[in-house]
């Protein structure tokens, strides 16, 4: 089993964590820091500079949600590039998935979410549509596709080691190295535990 590598971001805290199979509707107790194997690939600048970003507006907004991101792993379909994250996340008790959305990092003044089509291509087949929520995600960070529903539809009702796969193509001539900054990236965003009243940064 591949395993995935995210920043955990809640008020107050900022801890690496290791993200493996999980389920939508948290039972279990995760401990906060596992041992991280030698092997594995330390995220890509683009998904920390976007952590730093997030975690300070989380904060500027008094957001209590958890907020991960998780880089994706690079596979290859048809000579095309697809990358991918797995369907079932890891989660703490009582947490529930509220939202989901695929990053694309890129150059704004060279790239606008008009010059791409982002497209997923399993377990649902289709093309996303840019989203310009939620406020708690710096706007820095990329471009925002919202995968909700594709998560959420999924991880109910298909088994766990599933992957999620998008591919993302120029509609105009762009070059490769100028298309994208890093490799797309994961963010999912969970409602807390309980009593305690939410506070939501706009999305």
């Amino acid at each position: 089993m591949s395993l995935y590598l995210s920043l955990w971001m809640r008020v107050g805290s900022l801890s690496l964590v290791l993200v493996a199979v999980g389920t939508m509707e948290c039972t279990e107790q995760e401990s906060l820091i596992q041992e991280i194997p030698s092997s594995i690939v330390m995220p890509t600048q683009c998904l920390m500079d976007c952590t730093a970003l997030t975690f300070t507006k989380k904060l500027q907004l008094g957001d209590t949600r958890n907020i991960r991101l998780t880089d994706s792993t690079e596979e290859e379909h048809r000579n095309l590039k697809e990358y991918c994250w797995p369907v079932d996340l890891k989660c703490n008790v009582g947490e529930r998935l509220q939202r989901a959305f695929v990053v694309v990092p890129v150059d704004p003044s060279v790239v606008a979410h008009k010059h791409l089509a982002v497209k997923s291509t399993g377990p649902v087949v289709g093309t996303l549509s840019a989203h310009g929520g939620p406020a708690t995600l710096a706007d820095d960070c990329g471009i925002r596709y919202e995968v909700t529903p594709i998560y959420q539809s999924t991880s109910e009702s298909m088994g766990k080691g599933l992957s999620f796969c998008i591919q993302v193509v120029a509609l105009q001539p762009l070059s490769r190295d100028g298309m994208l900054k890093c490799p797309p990236f994961l963010v999912t965003i969970w409602q807390p535990s309980a009593a305690q009243p939410m506070r939501e940064g706009g999305g």
